[in-house]
């Protein structure tokens, strides 16, 4: 059964037409863990206003701090576990689920979303509420009307079959319900001039709820036929050039002429939002954007309705520039850090253009300061005036957004110009660091200063004010040392994930980086049911981590017979160039899954968490790096040699790419060892194998 599904059509409430702007989509994607914001990305939105963010963030932090709106009594949500976000980063999404949670899964308008027929199931009830009000109207018609209503399915279904209205409707009252159906039956199968026409009949209806609705309806008809050949079959818009201009002016005068008869009326909400779609069909971009700072003051922060209010605006202006007349300080902070992003379509903003705009600022002087402060930041990378932009106030008791993102600017500043008081700004603008994501933030900003300064240790003191499970698993992976890792993996006052964390990682770098001695000793903090399954790589985001693996996993096969792990890392620690320990410890990787160990040594970029020189000592030697070493090695037998040759082309097989970990090598490498493998050990069962070099 076909559907309606007419994306441009007319909604109920305010209106919200696909085509996001600035915005994005919620795909996965990995967050950048630092502070500065520039480029776009979907997923690492931060409760700081900067140009990197999802401008619908941005806008609705400025709404909330607008009026005052801090988060008392709210929470993460609590199906929120995804640790590679952590709690410093979301996606546009996700604030509904936290600031709204009553809402959060409310329906998005079921099978008729974004057409005209998404009022078809809502206007059910108000008409038998209707009919049930109305005292002269027969209880024998009430009922063949209230089953007749479901002819208007039909045409929301595409059917084409006649409407079938019912007979001995003879009260006064019950033809004019029954004039309603059949009017409405019309706009629900785009028949414009019936619709019309039964809509201003009704206008003169003795029953109230009759007479406002057509008034309401009258108006919704002709929006729709202004826009009926506006849009494409994928809902896409054509332009204002093909809008019936005639039809959206008798539209909006009739959106005006309720709202001054009914201007607390049933359908109030969604005729001022039909009148901001009327504007946006005639291509009245500032006209919007006055009716937009004007909601922006309007919409109460602590109701669902102002986060579809931001998504509204971001749909509906989504490439206005500085060429565009935005007088609203809020809407042009919003414009202004848009265009200071590294990735913008349009031309950077200019200190000359910002300061231009200074007097359409007026009485937000704090607002105007912010956006010339993130200019010198990220633009003129002018410290010291962001310094001078935005004075010390670190030590309030709570923040409202903007109060806060103008602290982080500055402590960001500190942090460029490695100011020494940068680690007591970070602690003092803790303390007010209430709301969600603000003090995931600091402690994010505070552990960077730590790692940075050679001082790691005071993220993981006793006491430590950093206790974001994300923050600390970077560091514990890319960073910290074998003493820290020993710490963690047995601080039971910290999550079980994250003690694993340490622990895989702890036992992974040494038997790559050749402390076999400490593996057999540490290997004993490994719980009898921990887990031998689970992702290896990817621990932030693993339900799992699988520590039983070191003392379960495969270590043999038919290939090359060893013995388990244990008894192989033994044999290393008392002779690291044991041939065949190393080979077992090669099979070890392959067969368990461990290619690929040497992850952790591929740091993240240097002005992000965990981009710091790991302080873990040694170097890691990958399943690649072994066959390499006995390849050359004297004392390695011809069976042992003719097996690590094998192993070595076999690391590229089939796809050409090393799946051994460490460097890649040439082909022209592959193919010496190939051919090695056939000279010098031609009657080994490896040199018959191998047929092929990748």
């Amino acid at each position: 059964m076909k559907r309606i599904a007419l994306m441009g059509a007319a909604l109920v409430g305010a209106f919200a037409l696909p085509g996001a702007a600035g915005a994005s989509g919620d795909y996965g994607c990995y967050p950048s863990w630092k502070l500065a914001k520039q480029g776009f990305s979907n997923c690492d939105n931060r409760a700081v206003l900067s140009p990197g963010n999802d401008t619908r963030v941005n806008m609705f932090f400025l709404l909330r701090d607008r009026q005052g709106a801090h988060t008392a009594g709210l929470s993460y949500p609590a199906d929120w576990n995804n640790l590679t976000l952590g709690r410093n980063f979301f996606y546009w999404g996700d604030l509904r689920k936290a600031f709204y949670p009553a809402a959060a899964e409310e329906g998005e308008g079921g099978d008729f979303a974004g057409s005209r027929c998404i009022s078809l199931a809502s206007g059910a009830q108000s008409f038998g509420d209707a009919m049930r009000a109305n005292r002269a109207l027969p209880a024998a018609e009430r009922t063949k009307l209230a089953e007749a209503r479901g002819e208007l399915l039909k045409r929301c279904n595409a059917e084409t079959a006649p409407a079938s209205w019912p007979e001995g409707v003879k009260s006064a009252p019950g033809r004019e319900f029954l004039a309603y159906l059949q009017a409405a039956e019309a706009f629900y199968g785009a028949l414009w001039d019936p619709s019309r026409q039964g809509f201003e009949r009704l206008r003169g209806a003795r029953d109230p709820w009759l007479a406002e609705t057509a008034a309401y309806m009258l108006a919704r008809v002709e929006l729709n036929a202004a826009q009926d050949k506006s849009f494409d079959e994928y809902g896409s818009f054509a332009g204002a050039d093909r809008v019936d201009k005639a039809a959206l002016a008798r539209g909006r005068a009739g959106f005006d002429a309720y709202l001054q008869r009914y201007p607390k009326g049933r359908y109030a909400a969604s005729a001022e939002g039909l009148l901001r779609r009327a504007m946006w069909l005639a291509g009245d971009v500032e006209g919007l954007a006055r009716e937009y700072e004007r909601l922006f003051a309007a919409t109460p922060a602590g109701e669902v309705g102002a986060f579809d209010l931001v998504q509204e605006i971001d749909n509906k202006l989504p490439s206005f520039d500085d060429k565009t007349r935005v007088d609203g300080p809020l809407l042009l902070a919003i414009l202004d850090l848009k265009l200071m992003r590294a990735d913008s379509p349009y031309p950077t903003i200019t200190a000359a253009q910002i300061e231009a705009q200074k007097a359409r600022f007026a009485g937000r002087e704090d607002l105007y300061g912010f956006v010339a402060a993130n200019h010198a930041f990220y633009v003129a990378k002018d410290m010291r005036r962001v310094l001078a932009l935005i004075p010390d106030d670190a030590r309030r008791g709570d923040y409202p957004p903007l109060a806060f993102s103008r602290q982080v600017l500055r402590g960001q500043a500190l942090a460029a110009l490695k100011d020494r008081n940068e680690a007591g700004f970070w602690r003092e603008l803790l303390g007010g660091a209430k709301a969600l994501y603000q003090r995931p933030t600091i402690e994010l900003a505070l552990a960077m200063n730590h790692e940075r300064s050679g001082r790691l240790a005071d993220v993981f003191v006793a006491g430590s004010p950093i206790g974001e499970t994300s923050i600390r698993e970077i560091l514990l992976q890319y960073v910290a040392g074998p003493g820290i890792l020993r710490a963690q993996a047995a601080d039971a006052t910290r999550p079980r994930h994250e003690r694993d964390v340490a622990l895989f990682t702890l036992l992974t770098k040494q038997l790559g980086h050749g402390n076999y001695a400490g593996f057999l000793k540490d290997s004993a903090l490994v719980r009898r049911d921990a887990p031998e399954e689970g992702s290896l790589w990817n621990l932030q985001e693993a339900e799992r981590i699988p520590l039983g693996i070191f003392r379960a996993g495969r270590a043999s096969d038919e290939d090359y017979a060893c013995p388990a792990l244990s008894a192989s890392v033994d044999r290393l620690a008392r002779d690291p160039r044991d041939v065949g320990a190393r080979i077992c410890l090669g099979e070890f990787y392959r067969l368990s899954g461990f290619d690929g160990a040497d992850r952790f040594e591929v740091r993240p970029k240097a002005d992000e968490l965990g981009g710091t020189t790991s302080l873990f000592p040694g170097t890691f030697s990958t399943r690649a790096d072994i066959y390499r070493d006995v390849m050359a090695d004297p004392r390695a037998s011809a069976n042992d040699k003719a097996y690590a040759l094998y192993r070595a082309v076999n690391c590229y097989a089939p796809s050409g790419n090393n799946e051994c970990g460490g460097a890649e090598v040439a082909k022209s490498q592959r193919q010496a060892w190939f051919q090695r493998l056939k000279r010098e050990f031609p009657t080994s069962e490896w040199a018959r194998k191998l047929r092929y070099y990748w």
